[in-house]
């Protein structure tokens, strides 16, 4: 009787190892994806990164062209108080886009 039941219990140990080589493959099979998610996104933002550093320097290419020509950078038109500041509120939520993303 104690045969079978050492048998019993190298089945029951079998089992559990079983079982836990599945639960770690699994683990790791879940971990490989979202490691790929991961390295998916980073080359999405760093896409995006590249793209809005371009932007950054042509929009600075722009400013120091016209500001070296002595132009006013809007076509010489003449701005009010209100649209100026109004200029200036949205210039900053710009850059501070451009800040957030360039962090990211």
């Amino acid at each position: 009787m104690s045969e079978i039941s050492k048998y019993d219990l190298f089945i029951d140990e079998l089992n559990a190892l079983e079982k836990q080589i599945y639960y770690f493959l699994q683990k790791g099979s879940d971990l490989q994806e979202a490691n790929q998610a991961l390295n998916n996104r980073i080359v999405l933002l760093e896409r995006e990164n590249d793209t809005l550093k371009k932007k950054i320097s042509e929009i600075e290419g722009k400013v120091s062209k016209s500001l070296f020509n002595g132009e006013n950078i809007f076509g010489g038109e003449n701005f009010n108080l209100e649209e100026k500041e109004a200029l200036k509120n949205k210039i900053s939520e710009l850059i501070a886009k451009i800040d957030y993303h360039l962090r990211s």
